[in-house]
């Protein structure tokens, strides 16, 4: 697949965006950064609904400066779904299969990946929020993007629905390795998805690159500590930590192993004891624990048969296991 690059530059009043980055064509590039960063503004740009000042965009070696929106290859979806409210979930998605080449994606295939098959006939007005954020998604499938913007298409949904909306993208591309940019300003829903990152702070790129790489910068953790938001381990609280600068440190769910019991002799050196919070359904075949611990709240991301077999449950105490490797 192709990637998406830019080096833009827009004035709007008081505000200018100057960015200059490349998102991969093979991961999920999250696109990160606090209000009035600039996010919205960019993905606007780069979906061409909105001119810039100077600069080039490019979609592997296409060039895209004048390419209507429509001809882009660009999907955008947003945060509010914007589907049509005078159809039906099925009638949204002809409108986007219409569009699309043939030999694309057909509707029955994407109803039945988004789980839509039930509501299809039913009124926009009729739709749950995480429903119409389904359907916005399986609408910007069929259009048959080369690369996909998402600008915070789950802000609105909370705990499971959030969850399970960022399983679905992860799902979306693996099946169809379909490259993407999504926005939001959680870190923890951004270390769920991203394989690449693009930070803005007041309109500049401050941190790009691969993700584990990119939140170690000190660029990125001061962006962090200036707004004290999500969960990290200090820096102080690992024994093997291989960076002695890193000050805070972002983990994956599926980074992380629980044992119902003290660990003994085994090569994970960072282990942390906690008691159990919460035990969270993310899909059919995967759970979501949340252990609190000294070194703050650790999720990690096991089967409902590791749930069954070692016993674990709200109130419980468990241990999380970190793999030096993955620090």
């Amino acid at each position: 697949m192709s990637a998406l690059q830019a080096n833009v530059m827009l004035r709007q009043g008081a505000f200018t965006l100057s960015a200059r980055f490349a998102a991969p064509g093979d991961g999920i590039t999250v696109l990160f950064g606090p209000s009035g960063s600039g996010k919205s503004t960019l993905l606007s740009v780069l979906a061409g609904l909105k001119r810039y000042d100077r600069g080039s965009i490019a979609l592997g070696d296409r060039k895209l400066d004048d390419v209507a929106p429509h001809r882009r290859g660009v999907g955008l979806v947003f945060q509010d779904a914007r589907l049509f409210p005078h159809l039906t979930a099925r009638q949204n998605l002809a409108y986007a299969q219409c569009r699309a080449p043939r030999g694309a994606l057909n509707l029955g295939d994407a109803a039945e990946f988004f789980d839509l098959s039930a509501i299809l006939d039913r009124p926009v007005g009729h739709l749950s929020g995480g429903e119409k954020s389904r359907v916005a998604l399986a609408r910007a499938l069929l259009s048959s993007p080369e690369f996909l913007l998402l600008d915070e298409p789950f802000a609105a949904l909370d705990g499971v629905r959030r969850r399970s909306f960022i399983a679905v993208l992860l799902k979306m591309h693996r099946t169809w390795r379909l490259p993407m940019m999504v926005v939001t300003h959680n870190i923890d829903d951004a270390a769920a998805l991203a394989s690449h990152l693009v930070a803005l702070k007041d309109g500049a790129v401050v941190a790009s690159g691969e993700f584990r790489t990119a939140t170690r910068s000190p660029a990125f953790t001061a962006l962090l500590d200036s707004r004290d938001e999500g969960t990290a381990l200090a820096a102080s609280d690992l024994r093997s930590l291989q960076d002695a600068n890193a000050r805070s440190l972002w983990l994956r769910a599926d980074q992380v192993l629980l044992a119902s019991e003290p660990p003994g002799a085994i090569s994970a050196r960072n282990i942390f004891q906690g008691e159990i919070r919460a035990i969270e359904v993310e899909s059919a075949n995967s759970r979501l624990v949340e252990l609190q611990t000294q070194a703050g709240t650790i999720v990690s991301r096991v089967t409902p048969e590791a749930v069954a077999e070692l016993g674990l449950a709200v109130g419980r105490q468990a241990w999380a296991l970190i793999k030096a490797h993955t620090l």
